[in-house]
């Protein structure tokens, strides 16, 4: 579990546990069968990513009721006795089903099975939720992210502005799936095994005395890793410097230095302004790199607009998903015993009974179809017990977006993908 001291299990909303004691008092243990959906897309995407499920693995590891947890909930008077007794020994017992991270899906469509006694699957409800829900924006956000780059790198900036420690780290791991290749957040690169990148903040640039000086300065001590900061006064003039820094280097030593970053003004002008520069003065291996409140829609545009640009660094509209914060998760029961439950409110209405999920494919996904469960090899929901490696993750995105026809794919407007009821 990241960044949480102790044990999780007040990670929750007080009428779980308030429902729980009812259900510890009327002996209701029989199991229960929760799943999870995402009732609609936001605007403009045309799939979900799945990702969550390694610190899902965790939480259900690190889930118990320490004394302390006890001695709270017994300080709220809500709580009987023999209830806080129980509590202080339970460990969910709860089996998972599951679309394997990296696997894209679709509105309405169950995500993951919870399937335990009732209490144990009830009241794990509000954390998996908030596990899942941001773990799934981001990962689904990174991939439309590396869609619109079309190729060029794309590093992870995010931290600074993400909401809290836990979120950075969930986003820097979606960017990791997606196929970022690098991320800023030192904490998540060493935490994911995933390569920590940066350049250089504009006060290095203003405590030298000359903007030249400070290129000197951090190419002298980085070489071939330096990327260079050219938008702090004049980027023009610091493309221009930049040049005069990499060709003397590559002349005394041999070294030639990555690129620069432009973190502001016309993106498109000043790339294609530095690409010409640099190819004029036989530097053409400087790379090109942008950043400044870039999105998937921003970075696409670029393109569009013929911007000669090798990487994007991608800060606050990706951490925190400015475009669509959250998404109507929820986490539903379908089946208690053998008695199949359902809703009928307005917009929220839910289907009764276990569910097996099934993907028609030729040369793309045609269509998925949501039937009762039965036991077969084609049903996307599998027994879930521990996370998979981040390779076979990102692998499986990689091949999941290839099966997709790019109308579903596309940055905006995107064609809804056709699912298909038979429960």
């Amino acid at each position: 579990m990241w960044l949480i001291n102790g044990t999780p299990s007040l990670f929750t909303d007080l009428y779980e546990l308030t429902m729980a004691q009812v259900y510890f008092q009327k002996q209701m243990h029989d199991t229960a069968y929760f799943e999870v959906t995402i009732r609609r897309l936001p605007e403009h995407w045309g799939f979900f990513v799945m990702a969550g499920l390694s610190e899902i693995e965790s939480y259900l590891r690190e889930f118990r009721f320490s004394q302390a947890d006890i001695e709270y909930l017994h300080s709220t008077k809500i709580f009987s006795e023999d209830f806080l007794s129980y509590l202080s020994e339970l460990k969910p017992d709860v089996r998972i089903r599951s679309l394997p991270e990296g696997t894209v899906f679709f509105p309405g469509e169950p995500i993951l099975e919870a399937a335990g006694p009732l209490i144990s699957a009830q009241i794990l409800e509000s954390y998996i939720l908030n596990i899942l829900g941001f773990s799934i924006i981001e990962a689904t956000l990174a991939a439309r992210t590396s869609i619109a780059a079309n190729g060029a790198a794309v590093v992870d900036f995010g931290l600074r502005r993400c909401q809290g420690p836990i979120a950075s780290i969930r986003s820097a791991r979606a960017a990791q799936i997606a196929g970022f290749k690098a991320t800023s957040n030192v904490f998540a690169a060493r935490q994911l095994d995933f390569t920590p990148a940066g350049t250089m903040a504009h006060s290095f640039i203003q405590v030298h005395d000359s903007e030249e000086d400070s290129f000197s300065s951090f190419a002298e001590t980085y070489g071939q890793n330096a990327i260079l900061l050219v938008d702090t006064y004049d980027t023009v003039e610091g493309i221009r410097k930049t040049a005069t820094v990499a060709k003397q280097l590559l002349k005394e030593k041999g070294v030639r230095i990555k690129g620069i970053r432009i973190d502001s003004g016309d993106l498109v002008k000043l790339s294609n302004f530095a690409r010409e520069y640099f190819k004029e003065n036989d530097l053409s291996f400087l790379k090109i790199f942008v950043s400044g409140d870039l999105d998937e829609f921003k970075i696409h545009d670029l393109l569009k607009r013929g911007a000669q640009i090798d990487g994007f660094g991608i800060g606050t509209r990706f951490a925190v998903s400015r475009s669509a914060p959250a998404v109507e998760i929820v986490y539903k029961i379908v089946q208690y015993g053998n008695k199949g439950l359902f809703k009928t409110s307005p917009d929220k209405k839910s289907r009764p009974g276990r569910k097996s999920i099934t993907r028609v494919k030729d040369k793309f996904y045609k269509k998925d179809i949501i039937s009762p469960l039965k036991s077969q090899p084609e049903d996307l929901l599998k027994p879930f017990e521990s996370g998979e490696d981040i390779q076979t993750i990102k692998e499986r995105l990689v091949t999941e977006l290839s099966c997709l026809d790019d109308s579903i794919k596309a940055v905006r407007d995107p064609r809804k993908y056709p699912v298909e009821l038979t429960v």
